[in-house]
């Protein structure tokens, strides 16, 4: 399982990183570390919608449950996320990105993380 990561890069633009997530076979089947999140809730958005260039207002992942959406970051790469994918937002400072709903309306799962979040040791597995 994989997420993608946005944030701001030392040259000051918002860049994309793939983490692999690490899991842990159990006898009900593979499972991640715990998230603690501060809070979650879902979310429509309309079809068609643009959302201008904007920061995360605070570290969250969001999972494409329905829909799709194209996400660019200000260094000039573009993804698109379906369902299933998940885009880790961290890039609150710095200019941002641009997400444009390509298939709508689109449902997502919005997990709040705290600002102490750290993904990549929450992306090992338990027994690293």
């Amino acid at each position: 399982m994989k997420l993608t990561r946005m944030y701001q890069g030392d040259d000051g633009t918002s860049q994309f990183e793939d983490i692999e997530i690490g899991m842990t076979e159990l006898d009900i089947g593979a499972f991640t570390r715990n998230l603690r999140p501060q809070h979650m809730s879902f979310r429509i958005s309309p079809p068609d919608l643009v959302y201008d260039w904007h920061n995360a207002t605070q570290k969250t992942m969001i999972v494409v449950i329905q829909g799709a959406v194209q996400t660019q970051v200000s260094n000039g790469e573009t993804r698109r996320f379906g369902p299933g994918e998940i885009c880790y937002a961290e890039d609150v400072d710095g200019p941002g990105h641009l997400t444009t709903d390509l298939e709508g309306p689109r449902l997502s799962l919005m997990v709040f993380l705290p600002d102490g979040f750290d993904v990549h040791h929450w992306a090992r597995s338990f027994n690293d």
